[in-house]
C-alpha cells in the first residue's frame, strides 16, 4: 500500500531537518568563505591604490618644480630681452642724434673723369 503525502513527511522529518541543516551549514561557510576572499582582494586594491596615489604625488610634485622653474626661466629671458631692446633704442637714438647733429659731404673723386663705355650696337636690318 502506498503512503499519503502526510504520512511520508512526517515519518522523514528528522532526515528532511538534517539535509536542511547541513545545506545551511554548507551555504555559510561558502559565504564566509566569499567574504574572506573579498576582504583579501579589497586589501590587495586598497594597496595598489595607495601606491598609485603616492607615485601621482611624486609626479605632480616633480612637475610643479619644473614648471616653477621653467617660469623662472622664461621670466628671466623676457627681462633680458626687454633689457636689450632699451639698448637698442638707445643706440638708435644716439645715432638719430649724430645724423641730426653731422653734416656729410660725400666727394667721389674722380667721378667728373669717367667716360661712358659702353656702346649701344645698332644692327642694320
Amino acid at each position: 500500500m502506498a503512503q499519503t503525502a502526510p504520512e511520508f513527511f512526517s515519518k522523514n522529518m528528522k532526515w528532511f531537518a538534517l539535509i536542511l541543516l547541513i545545506l545551511l551549514g554548507l551555504k555559510s561557510a561558502q559565504s564566509c568563505n566569499r567574504k574572506t576572499l573579498l576582504n583579501m582582494e579589497k586589501g590587495v586594491y586598497i594597496e595598489q591604490i595607495d601606491s598609485l596615489q603616492t607615485l601621482h604625488n611624486r609626479y605632480y610634485s616633480e612637475s610643479q618644480d619644473s614648471i616653477k622653474k621653467l617660469n623662472f626661466e622664461l621670466r628671466l629671458a623676457n627681462e633680458k630681452v626687454i633689457a636689450a631692446q632699451e639698448r637698442v633704442d638707445a643706440i638708435e637714438r644716439t645715432v638719430e642724434r649724430i645724423r641730426a647733429n653731422t653734416t656729410t659731404n660725400v666727394v667721389v673723386k674722380g667721378a667728373e673723369e669717367v667716360k661712358d663705355t659702353t656702346e649701344i650696337k645698332k644692327e642694320n636690318k
